[in-house]
């Protein structure tokens, strides 16, 4: 819950906000409700007191919204504004685009991730200004359109925009909430790598009475999956596991005391146990620690004809949840090597944009110091800290260049379902979440172990 003496921040204005940016629907790589929900949130950042520019990229535009403070110090929010495709309209409750309120949630499509975030962040920073006319520090805003997709096009933004993005500490999107409902403290994030493996047969659909005859390409794509990872969830490239770093002994500490909320899982995800019935400390580990090879589609293109015939080509799309010291190009080359290895020279390898590396803050980081704090003076219970979150977010697109601390900050829960139906938040989260930003925002100033 939030500080008692911290007024109802996301008020029926902020709601109204949020109200009108869920009714954007903007899918990822839906290139026109992109442009103009850019545009909407541009103005909505300036209705709240902030200079802002808008950036064109290959992609969804960029915003940048800046305020100065009354000290030097600086926060970065870093947020994003693509949602997932609604999936069929019949599975909502209520229509995906048009937010409901309904006990105590709110439902829509990027209520959770990422909208209602960003409108957390921003009546914060607009109460405070309502209230004192200046903030106490200086804030930037970096909102972006393609982060679903892996963020390719931030790099260059970042590179040219660099004057504009400095900050003693950065914010970014993602952050989950325990099983009380208080936020995780994420020490680093992981990095992401998504891998297209294609092999191709005959350019014209044959029958299968071929087959005896004449590649499969399906088959050949199934068997060198299969050489890429095993039943017992063991990733198999030569060298994959050898350039992990190990945890440190103060990571592993705070690893086996995390208490995660299996049951909540379970429940909102329709399972009977995790993976191999991992459980406490076992299961925390392998969020934090393990990096992993997920198999996310394969596609099978079989020509005019009917069935029975031999595909004319076959493709995978793999995922690569990447941990400190692994990095996408390296992941790519041990992989071409390995099926070069194993005879699969004519299985195309092809790395998808957006592609990064994780990212770690220190554990005895200022920017974890304080938030841990305002987090146990909001909610009255110690935060948990976590060494590694079991997501990625492309963090380390800043943190490589200005060196500073990085934390996700968000409003997800097992239930929120971003990427399925009936996306939802409570609202009393949002609440406790701008309040949590307004207290930051207010110790930050005065904090005395920033170096």
């Amino acid at each position: 819950m939030a500080d008692q003496d911290t007024p109802t921040l996301v008020d029926n204005s902020m709601l109204e906000h949020l109200r009108m940016l869920i009714a954007h629907p903007s899918v990822l790589g839906d290139d026109s409700e992109l442009d103009t929900t850019a545009t909407a949130i541009a103005d909505l950042l300036r209705q709240c007191g902030l200079h802002v520019s808008v950036h064109p990229s290959e992609g969804a535009p960029i915003i940048i919204a800046h305020r100065a403070g009354r000290t030097k110090r600086h926060i970065l929010f870093y947020n994003h504004y693509d949602v997932m495709p609604p999936g069929p309209w019949r599975d909502w409750h209520h229509e995906p685009f048009v937010m409901a309120e309904r006990e105590g949630r709110l439902y829509g499509r990027g209520v959770a991730s990422d909208k209602g975030n960003l409108i957390a962040r921003l009546a914060a920073v607009k109460a405070i200004l309502d209230r004192d006319g200046e903030l106490p520090v200086g804030v930037t805003f970096l909102i972006e359109g393609d982060a679903l997709q892996g963020s390719p096009y931030l790099p260059n933004l970042i590179a040219d925009q660099a004057h504009k993005l400095q900050g003693d500490v950065i914010f970014g999107f993602g952050g989950m909430l325990d099983g009380q409902n208080v936020p995780y403290l994420y020490a680093g994030v992981r990095g992401r790598l998504l891998v297209m493996l294609r092999a191709t047969g005959p350019n014209i659909s044959l029958s299968a009475d071929m087959s005896t005859s004449v590649v499969n390409p399906a088959w050949r794509l199934l068997w060198a999956l299969n050489e890429i990872k095993n039943d017992t969830e063991e990733v198999l490239i030569e060298g994959f596991y050898d350039i992990v770093a190990a945890p440190s002994r103060e990571a592993s500490k705070l690893t086996r005391g995390l208490q995660i909320d299996e049951a909540g899982r379970l429940k909102a995800w329709g399972m009977k146990e995790f993976l191999f019935g991992m459980s406490g400390a076992t299961l925390a580990r392998a969020e934090t620690f393990n990096p992993n090879c997920n198999l996310g589609s394969i596609t099978v293109t079989t020509g005019v004809g009917p069935h029975p015939t031999i595909p004319i080509a076959a493709e995978a799309i793999i995922d690569f949840s990447l941990v400190p010291e692994q990095r996408p190009n390296e992941v790519v080359r041990l992989l071409r090597e390995h099926l070069l290895a194993n005879n699969f020279d004519d299985i195309n390898v092809e790395s998808i944009k957006g592609a990064y590396p994780p990212a770690t803050t220190p554990l005895n980081s200022f920017a974890l110091e304080l938030v841990a704090s305002q987090v146990e003076s909001a909610y009255g219970i110690t935060p948990q800290v976590v060494p590694l979150a079991p997501f990625a977010v492309p963090l380390h697109l800043f943190t490589a260049g200005m060196n500073v601390p990085a934390l996700p900050l968000g409003l997800l829960q097992p239930d929120s379902a971003l990427r399925g139906a009936n996306e939802s938040v409570p609202l009393a989260n949002l609440q406790a979440m701008a309040a949590l930003i307004h207290n930051v925002l207010a110790a930050f100033a005065t904090f005395d172990n920033i170096p």
